[in-house]
């Protein structure tokens, strides 16, 4: 006979059922607002507490929770209630910023995934996982009144013109020190909070911003990427991924590996600023990344893509043919042959050295699948430019209409690109040089493989042969992965091949 007793005098059946009950009502609790049971890493904890009025939170990509904690905060105040300090009482009015509607869509969905259930007012607007917020400009209303505006920087300072503001968010670094200073005015009338979530990266030069961050006038919670700072506060052990890999030491080491050596400071850490510690393309290896390591499979096609880096001085301009094979988790490339310039070269001349380097790979200009040129340059008097050899090309092969089907797209420039998209390549290269069988370089392209082995993301002549390998791979560098792109026509070693 069992000698249990419950508080009370219940019998142990009763027992076991107030104990479901209350497992339920947890559960229940959870479901309503899970937002309430994160488990803070010590430096989002550190940010959470903070009572300043302008607040920083740095740290690299996708390791800390920056914009995770920074919507936290920015919820808490649109809910009038917070776990570490007093906030003023709903309704409120909130910005959050972000570079792109691309950007936007995802953190309004993480916004959205931390609110409890009910607090939005359906009537006033609507959500959808996929697409955000509803609206020209997407936003969120409460029950409560308060309102979360989410805005593009493209939408430059004069949009916040008029507009007085109880919190802005800034979801990656303002693309420049207007705007930040434009959104600082607008939150002086209600005392408003600013709030940054962001790694130092892609947004032209933040001097400035380091320099307010220094000087006391924006307070910087920083971390970088060390096993102490993925033990959530409270706890011992460190934090896991979805997929159960333990974020330890090991961990840190492969997210270090797998970045370019020169960005590991700011992309892993938040550190403020690139350094390079010898060439950029440590991973890259001549045993691994030569053309006989790469063998092609049988009935194998490639994509053919030609990129062109213009100058005057010698070695300067340069063209190389990459085969490109798509692939879903990552594309296979192949560099296969390069034209340098002898010197002062003429478009006349340029033209019939790409053509010469087409030839002697059996190819033609209408056998290309794509091909991308540097925008205009100029260099005292002399002028080298896209359509400058398109013109040329067209002389020579006198088919102006085979030339015009086949253009020299000029590699973009501005939003998303600029110094991004040197960024962007170098990183899609790292990741194929640690792939096996992903990326290789025929011995022959001698220029290319001395830029590879020397260059140390400097303004050096080892920088013109990586510009055009970025070029020539634009559109696999910025495709969106698992979406088709034809598969084309050339094949390694087959009749009209390399």
């Amino acid at each position: 006979m069992s000698h249990l007793r419950l508080v009370g005098g219940s019998p142990p059946g009763d027992g076991f059922a107030l104990l479901v009950r209350a497992l339920h009502r947890v559960q229940d609790r959870v479901a309503t607002d899970p937002a309430r049971y994160l488990r803070w890493l010590p430096l989002q904890d550190a940010f959470l507490r903070s009572r300043a009025r302008a607040a920083m939170v740095r740290a690299g990509n996708q390791a800390l929770g920056k914009s995770t904690v920074a919507l936290y905060e920015l919820r808490c105040r649109c809910l009038g209630e917070h776990p570490y300090k007093p906030v003023k009482p709903p309704p409120i009015e909130a910005w959050v910023i972000c570079a792109t509607i691309g950007q936007s869509v995802p953190i309004q969905r993480k916004f959205a995934d931390l609110l409890p259930a009910d607090c939005l007012d359906l009537e006033r607007c609507t959500y959808d996982p996929v697409r955000g917020f509803g609206g020209q400009v997407p936003t969120a209303v409460f029950r409560n009144g308060s309102v979360v505006k989410f805005r593009t920087t493209n939408q430059d300072a004069i949009a916040f013109a008029g507009a007085t503001l109880d919190v802005v968010l800034f979801d990656e670094p303002p693309t420049s020190e207007r705007l930040y200073s434009e959104a600082r005015k607008r939150l002086m009338r209600r005392g408003g909070t600013l709030l940054l979530a962001m790694t130092p990266i892609n947004a032209g030069p933040l001097g400035w911003l380091r320099e307010n961050a220094e000087k006391g006038l924006i307070v910087d919670f920083h971390s970088r990427l060390t096993p102490e700072a993925v033990i959530p506060v409270g706890e011992t052990r460190p934090l896991r991924l979805g997929d159960g890999t333990i974020c330890d030491a090991a961990w840190i080491d492969r997210v270090e590996a797998e970045t370019p050596s020169h960005e590991v400071p700011v992309v892993v850490h938040g550190e403020w600023e690139f350094r390079t510690q010898g060439r950029v393309f440590a991973a890259f290896r001549s045993d691994r990344h030569l053309a006989g390591t790469m063998a092609p499979r049988p009935g194998q096609t490639f994509r053919a893509h030609l990129g062109i880096d213009y100058g005057t001085k010698v070695g300067k301009q340069y063209a190389v043919l990459v085969a490109v094979e798509p692939g879903d988790d990552h594309d296979r490339v192949f560099v296969v042959d390069e034209y340098v310039g002898s010197g002062d070269t003429t478009m006349a001349q340029d033209a019939q050295g790409v053509l010469d380097l087409l030839g002697r790979n059996r190819m033609t200009w209408g056998d290309l699948d794509e091909a991308w040129g540097d925008r205009l340059y100029i260099r005292g008097a002399e002028e080298k430019s896209n359509r400058d050899l398109m013109d040329a090309l067209g002389r020579i092969l006198r088919d102006q209409r085979l030339i015009a089907h086949r253009p020299i797209r000029t590699v973009k420039r501005g939003s998303g690109r600029a110094q991004g998209s040197v960024d962007a390549g170098v990183r899609y290269l790292h990741r194929l040089m640690l792939q096996d069988g992903a990326f290789a370089v025929h011995p022959r392209c001698e220029r290319l493989l001395g830029a590879i082995n020397r260059w140390d993301y400097s303004d050096s002549d080892d920088k013109d042969p990586i510009d055009a390998l970025r070029y020539a791979l634009t559109s696999a560098v910025f495709a969106k992965r698992n979406v088709s792109r034809s598969p084309g026509k050339l094949r390694i070693g087959g009749p009209r091949g390399v």
